[in-house]
């Protein structure tokens, strides 16, 4: 997939409001896309295929360009601990993207996926080079970290009742 498919697909995925887990960039047009696009590599994944381990010093942003992948706190292909799925144009990697901690799930892929990673010091360009773009898209990954924070507490609350 070119740069220029990629953001054409995120620019249709982040334009509307698909709830609060997904990146939400509704002014975004697809030439800001592709210049974030551009400083991202590509990552392609077979069906079970690890793309991140719990506990591993790692922190790198993944967006979701085909595919679906599963996130869980126990190990690849366990449907024990089962957080959720994402599929195309959900983000991957955004606790350890902001604080620098240890991976805190695994991430496998449950069907042919394709990804775009971006190292901090990748978005820290990008948000240089287009400040106002930057800002928002901080704050979209805040809003999504926020929802999936929020999500487990409600998880943790129901498993102890």
């Amino acid at each position: 997939m070119s740069t220029h498919q990629s953001a054409e697909l995120f620019h249709r995925h982040c334009a509307d409001d698909r709830g609060a887990d997904a990146l939400y960039l509704p002014r975004w047009s697809v030439q800001d896309w592709a210049a974030l696009l551009e400083h991202a590599q590509t990552v392609s994944l077979a069906p079970n295929e690890v793309l991140i381990k719990r506990g591993q010093a790692e922190r790198s942003l993944f967006l979701v360009a085909s595919g679906a992948l599963e996130v869980s706190s126990g190990s690849a292909g366990s449907t024990m601990g089962s957080l959720y799925r994402e599929g195309p144009g959900a983000v991957i990697g955004e606790i350890a993207f902001f604080d620098g901690g240890r991976r805190s799930a695994t991430v496998w892929a449950i069907q042919p996926s394709q990804l775009l990673a971006l190292a901090r010091k990748d978005i820290e360009t990008f948000a240089a080079q287009h400040p106002e773009r930057g800002i928002e898209l901080l704050l979209a990954l805040g809003r999504v970290l926020a929802f999936r924070v929020r999500r487990s507490e409600h998880r943790s609350q129901a498993d102890a009742l």
